[in-house]
């Protein structure tokens, strides 16, 4: 099919649809979100997300590494004489690298510091804006608002 060919097949489709106005994808006749919840961010879900990661996410991740550990630690030493010997030796010295590395991107000391700390500076920040709103305000002759 050449392209004008194309084209006039594109055009005449046009044609047969909707007359020709702006449409907006939107399915929920409103905000545009298609009915999903709209993002909340409170410091306590923050607080939530970092155990979560400290929890639930470092074990999973050890008990991932465990498995591959065991697996694998078999194989390098049943290949004796094999240079594949020692590039399995290697590669679990660099797995368990690795795996130390993000351990700590995941545990205490990343993730879960991180999100702790964006809590803590959420917190403040919204009580910040609390104690603005809060204060009286006297407005004198002229003052811009």
């Amino acid at each position: 099919m050449s392209f004008e060919d194309e084209w006039a097949r594109h055009i005449s489709d046009a044609g047969t649809q909707s007359p020709t106005s702006t449409r907006l994808n939107q399915l929920d006749g409103g905000g545009g979100q298609g009915g999903k919840p709209k993002l909340h961010v409170t410091p306590a879900v923050l607080r939530g997300r970092a155990n979560k990661a400290e929890t639930e996410a470092a074990k999973e991740f050890a008990e991932a590494h465990k498995s591959v550990i065991s697996k694998t630690s078999e194989v390098s030493g049943s290949m004796k004489g094999f240079a594949s010997d020692e590039a399995f030796a290697a590669f679990l010295t660099s797995w368990k690298k690795g795996v130390k590395y993000v351990s700590g991107r995941i545990g205490n000391e990343g993730l879960a510091k991180e999100l702790r700390s964006a809590a803590n500076s959420f917190g403040d920040e919204e009580a910040e804006r609390k104690r603005s709103f809060d204060k009286e305000r006297k407005y004198q002759p002229g003052d811009v608002i």
